[in-house]
């Protein structure tokens, strides 16, 4: 490992310790008291935004066709990297991640990823049906969500998507609000399976949205299919590039 790469990434958790122990005062306030909260939840997308810059890596946004954050949906994206939470919080949405209750043991990201966000345990269906229930109560409440479909950092090989998980698209057909497929371009030559750290351009592609409309539970798997095939397209375009 280049030394360069060793300082640069522990000046990165300098500067992303620094930043969330400002930013978690806020956040905090989000949680105590329900007229900050949605505040709260556009201040991470100002964390990102000055994490991102902070670090010196340019971050480029792309919206296609149709596409605006301004609207509800149920967005969905590629993870190869943990750097991909601070990449698709950069996006200027009201959205809840749902994220692995392993996350609950972080001290103070722990207790603040979990009363503002949603955890899930996958391997407890109580826990999951509960993660339903809230995801259904805080679209009604006008949020929208994010999700990782493949259920974590999956792939075998980058840039070959893990196969999806159900959740995102039971949300958007039982509530009929539409998917967002982003595609998190650069992300993986950040931070490449470990938490060290390299200077690369990161571009975020918002892909016109996938309405749920005409599809039933039955029609599951098609619309799965559908979302999935537009996020590994670009994901290939963009690794032969």
């Amino acid at each position: 490992m280049k030394i360069f790469t060793l300082i640069y990434s522990i000046y990165g958790l300098i500067v992303f310790s620094f930043l969330f122990g400002i930013f978690s005062f806020p956040f905090v306030l989000g949680i105590w008291f329900k007229k900050f909260e949605k505040t709260a939840y556009w201040l991470h997308h100002v964390l990102a935004r000055f994490f991102f810059a902070a670090i010196f890596i340019p971050v480029r946004i792309k919206l296609e066709k149709g596409v605006n954050l301004k609207n509800q949906y149920v967005i969905i994206s590629n993870h190869f990297s943990f750097i991909d939470i601070p990449a698709l919080a950069a996006l200027n949405i009201p959205f809840k991640f749902i994220g692995k209750i392993r996350v609950n043991n972080i001290p103070l990201l722990g207790y603040i990823f979990k009363n503002l966000h949603i955890m899930v345990d996958r391997e407890n269906k109580e826990s999951k049906k509960q993660t339903y229930l809230k995801s259904f109560r805080s679209i009604d409440e006008g949020y929208s969500m994010g999700i990782f479909p493949e259920g974590g950092i999956k792939t075998k090989k980058v840039p070959q998507l893990a196969p999806f998980k159900d959740g995102a698209f039971i949300m958007a057909i039982k509530k009929q609000i539409p998917i967002l497929p982003v595609s998190l371009l650069g992300a993986y030559q950040i931070m490449k399976g470990s938490f060290f750290i390299s200077r690369s351009p990161c571009e975020i592609v918002c892909h016109t949205s996938i309405s749920p409309k005409g599809y039933k539970k039955k029609d599951l798997e098609k619309f799965k299919n559908k979302c999935y095939n537009v996020l590994q397209n670009e994901l290939n375009k963009s690794y032969n590039e």
